[in-house]
């Protein structure tokens, strides 16, 4: 596709960014998934992120074919974008002066935005993280016994869960960054506990199914609990249960840590594709 065939539109509005995106989220949910996991959060509490941006590209029929999204203080992420078109939105982005910590998302867009970028900025880029893109394509399974038992986390234990999760944030990422609120999470039944002995050993979450598919995200067993086969435990049982309820199930896990990719793959996820993040910077 031309460059010049390709335009842009955006939003702050998630209510309307969710109309823009509601058929790529149909057509490409895994890609997609957190675009309108966070739009559809963006929209039941407005002020979860100040001041989220949305960018739609349109060709020249007028439909929308890549999607992009900036909460700060999150970089830049790239859902469903080709190469050049990821180049396209960086050369849009700064002529119109914007100025970006990173970007993240699918690999081959993603770098594509990152040369782009260096070379109209003069500036430099850092990868600071790459991830596989999982899914389940069948029943999950854990080949060995674990000690204890699978159930929902409890309105009554918010502060533990908001602690975990952000034990788990500040774990993976390397600037510190906010963990998602998971209120609604907890409500709807989205947060999980391995438990053990009574006191919960281990947590994950997932998030609200969009074109069909649900997220598993912060997966967090604190240090002195780990070896056990908690989390195995855990993200089966929730990946099942999510499962049975008629969801697809994907995840993120970063490539640099064998013990997690290695759970993942014993319990039945696949990887489908490569997420990376890169840092930007002006020098």
């Amino acid at each position: 596709m031309p460059l010049s065939s390709l335009s842009f539109q955006s939003t702050s509005d998630p209510a309307e960014a969710k109309a823009w995106f509601g058929e790529l989220v149909a057509a490409e949910p895994v890609l997609m998934s957190v675009i309108a996991s966070v739009t559809d959060g963006l929209v039941a509490d407005p002020g979860r992120y100040e001041n989220p941006r949305w960018w739609a590209g349109i060709d020249g029929s007028g439909r929308v074919v890549a999607a992009f999204m900036r909460t700060p203080p999150f970089p830049l992420h790239v859902a469903v974008a080709t190469e050049q078109q990821g180049a396209a939105l960086a050369e849009h982005l700064v002529a119109e002066g914007f100025s970006l910590p990173g970007v993240g998302g699918r690999r081959r867009p993603v770098e594509a935005f990152r040369d782009a970028w260096v070379q109209l900025t003069g500036g430099s880029a850092r990868t600071v993280m790459e991830l596989g893109v999982l899914d389940l394509p069948r029943s999950p399974r854990v080949p060995f016994e674990v000690s204890g038992h699978y159930r929902r986390a409890r309105e009554d234990e918010l502060e533990r869960v908001s602690r975990w999760a952000q034990d788990f944030a500040d774990a993976v990422h390397e600037t510190p960054r906010p963990a998602p609120r998971l209120d609604s999470h907890v409500a709807a039944g989205r947060v999980g506990f391995w438990v053990e002995g009574g006191e919960p050993v281990s947590m994950a979450y997932v998030s609200a199914a969009n074109g069909g598919v649900t997220r598993v995200s912060g997966v967090w067993t604190p240090p002195a609990l780990r070896g056990r086969g908690y989390a195995s435990g855990l993200v089966a049982a929730l990946s099942g249960e999510r499962m049975d309820a008629g969801e697809r199930c994907m995840l993120f896990t970063d490539l640099a840590n064998p013990t997690s990719n290695k759970i993942y793959e014993a319990i039945g996820y696949r990887r489908v594709g490569d997420d990376v993040e890169v840092e930007l910077s002006l020098s």
